[in-house]
């Protein structure tokens, strides 16, 4: 049995969506329908504008008659079926988006000024990270670039703000899934979404999370418009974290190193480390040593995250609060820029680490067809 699943997987082949091109792909689409080049871009900004539930207004008005209820009423437009939300009372959602094959769940995060938008990238995980919810289902499948878009587009959709206009965001690939497993379609839904012609987001604004795949991130440095890079690295030692994240057991955590010292940086950019702080497993002072140790190799801000409990973590327990910030501390007396990520949606099962497709229903909870 191959000890690394992740190596040999074969993607789902799927009917391309309209959401998954790019602006200068559903332009060439429009040219062989008969429609002038001109309409692509103008086509794409509204696509993007205003999402799955479009209006028909502007059929006949920026746009050819014809051409817009054409693409509208496509059943190529949105992968997504269906999609359920699920309110947490510290004002973030958690979304289970129902697509081809199965679920997969995405979180929206308010705060003042901007929000910030999770999203998934396979349908399970073939990583097996033990104190995550996600790497108990397996993996089924990858998802494409247009349900990773889509994603973001319903969740946007759903969360302007007094006047009618959507917030600045900027969205995550911290969902279901490993990212850079998937990184053909990751990349393909980063340059959709950071398309001057429709959301225009900035490459600063994306970011991509990883458990380790160090082929994957050697790729992912050689891409000109390529997003932030987030790496979880949650032991400072090989025995703890390949107990942990099997993952090490291919890719270990100084070839890791090594590999994020050479990662090119952009002006004022950092490699972002995620620890997952657990009790009585990854939160002594020695390990706060060692990471620090580790993380002034190369320009890098450490975000510890204590660990979401779950059904399915194996006796895992979440550090309480002066364990926590004592670890955070001893990063930061060694100078380490360092945040404590505070967990957004727990009450919903959306916070970090907790995402699989299984969800006590709440009364509250929303249905949108």
């Amino acid at each position: 049995m191959n000890p690394y699943p992740w190596e040999d997987f074969r993607p789902h082949q799927q009917t391309p969506y309209i959401y998954g091109y790019t602006c200068d792909e559903l332009t060439q689409q429009i040219l062989t329908m008969g429609y002038r080049e001109v309409h692509g871009p103008t086509l794409f900004g509204l696509l993007h504008r205003y999402g799955p539930n479009l209006p028909s207004w502007f059929d006949g008005q920026r746009l050819p008659r014809g051409l817009w209820h054409k693409i509208t009423s496509s059943d190529k437009l949105d992968p997504i079926h269906r999609v359920e939300a699920h309110q947490s009372d510290d004002g973030s959602t958690k979304y289970r988006f129902h697509i081809s094959g199965g679920s997969v769940e995405g979180i929206y995060m308010p705060f003042p000024g901007r929000h910030t938008l999770c999203i998934s990238s396979q349908i399970g995980c073939a990583m097996g990270c033990t104190f995550c919810a996600t790497g108990t289902m397996g993996l089924h499948r990858h998802l494409s670039a247009a349900e990773m878009v889509s994603q973001v587009l319903n969740i946007k959709q759903r969360h302007p703000d007094e006047t009618g206009k959507t917030k600045r965001f900027n969205v995550v690939f911290m969902g279901m899934g490993e990212p850079l497993h998937n990184l053909d379609q990751v990349l393909k839904a980063v340059s959709v979404l950071t398309d001057p012609a429709g959301l225009n987001l900035s490459p600063r604004d994306v970011a991509v999370s990883t458990s380790g795949l160090i082929p994957k991130i050697e790729q992912m440095a050689t891409v000109k418009k390529r997003p932030q890079l987030m790496v979880s690295i949650a032991a400072t030692t090989d025995e703890a974290r390949s107990a942990i994240m099997p993952v090490n057991r291919a890719y270990p955590l100084e070839d890791l190193m090594r590999c994020l010292e050479r990662y090119p940086l952009r002006k004022g950019e950092r490699v972002m480390l995620s620890y997952v702080l657990i009790e009585n497993v990854n939160d002594t002072e020695e390990d706060a040593r060692r990471l620090a140790a580790m993380s002034q190799r190369f320009p890098s801000l450490v975000n510890v995250i204590p660990m979401n409990e779950h059904e399915g973590s194996p006796g895992f327990v979440e550090p309480d609060e002066s364990r926590t910030n004592a670890f955070a501390n001893i990063l930061l007396a060694h100078g380490v820029f360092t945040t404590i990520r505070r967990s957004r949606g727990r009450d919903v099962a959306g916070a970090c680490g907790q995402l699989v497709q299984k969800i006590a229903r709440k009364k509250n909870a929303r249905t949108y067809v």
